[in-house]
């Protein structure tokens, strides 16, 4: 179990875990000046890692932090791939992950290119009705490609407080 706020990566270091949430909320995010901007959310059944870093064994430059009280398994490289290794289905398990996440990311670029503020909104407060109370809204935000204020117009005209 950790402690809200804690840190599971820091930027400048390897993520050499990736890990699935039982209970408990997280986000990934990284600093561009002074400005935080969050990548993604996990939550319950989910997992989240550094995905460049886990995956290439460099250092990269996204925090994971943890948003509540959560616990979680880690799973390192070396033990993800003797168990790949060792049950083929989890090879093709490991695989359906990275699809899944690879068409997220998709949606999420085509979105913030193609879609309005009001458009961004509706499709986070679709697919992850399980975050958007307990998400803090600035960090909310910055995943939609938004700013607070804007967020919170599109939000009014919903009749969300």
């Amino acid at each position: 179990m950790f402690p809200k706020n804690h840190y599971l990566h820091k930027p400048k270091r390897i993520c050499s875990n990736t890990y699935f949430i039982n209970k408990g909320l997280a986000r990934i995010y990284y600093k561009k000046g002074d400005k935080e901007i969050t990548d993604n959310f996990s939550a319950e059944n989910e997992w989240i890692t550094s995905i460049y870093s886990f995956l290439q064994n460099i250092p990269d430059h996204f925090h994971i932090q943890t948003l509540e009280e959560t616990e979680l398994v880690k799973i390192s490289l070396t033990d993800l791939e003797e168990c790949f290794k060792d049950f083929p289905e989890m090879e093709r398990f490991g695989r359906m992950l990275i699809s899944k996440f690879f068409l997220e990311q998709s949606e999420r670029i085509i979105s913030l290119q193609f879609n309005s503020a009001k458009e961004r909104y509706q499709f986070f407060e679709q697919t992850s009705k399980n975050k958007l109370l307990r998400v803090p809204l600035g960090m909310l935000a910055s995943h939609l490609g938004m700013t607070q204020e804007t967020l919170s117009r599109v939000r009014s005209t919903k009749g969300i407080f």
